[in-house]
């Protein structure tokens, strides 16, 4: 396998509870290495204001999929909404707005 491609058996595990250390915090979000063949990201829109993220920490998290852009696994934690159910569901609502 050549350093570009992603590890197949990483990707059977989109959706999966996934275990792994904090490596980095910023403000865009937190890397964690999970023990996949690319890191992963915590994206900033699944971090709430109260949750502290360090270096070293343990995490859960389910592995949503991997950005191909960012070369990265993205992460959600447990009891957080995915991306596109928010997204859909803030489009329902405007629809609903619009129409009553």
């Amino acid at each position: 396998m050549s350093d570009a491609e992603v590890n197949e058996a990483d990707l059977r595990l989109v959706g999966h509870l996934v275990e792994g250390e904090v490596v980095a915090v910023f403000r865009w979000g937190v890397i964690v290495d999970a023990g996949l063949s690319r890191v992963g990201l915590i994206d900033v829109l699944y971090i709430d204001d109260d949750d502290t993220y360090r270096p070293g920490d343990r995490v859960s998290c389910y592995l949503e999929s991997f950005d191909e852009m960012k070369d990265k696994f993205i992460l959600r934690p447990p009891g957080q909404v995915p991306l596109a159910d928010r997204l859909r569901e803030a489009r329902e609502r405007r629809s609903a707005d619009e129409e009553g």
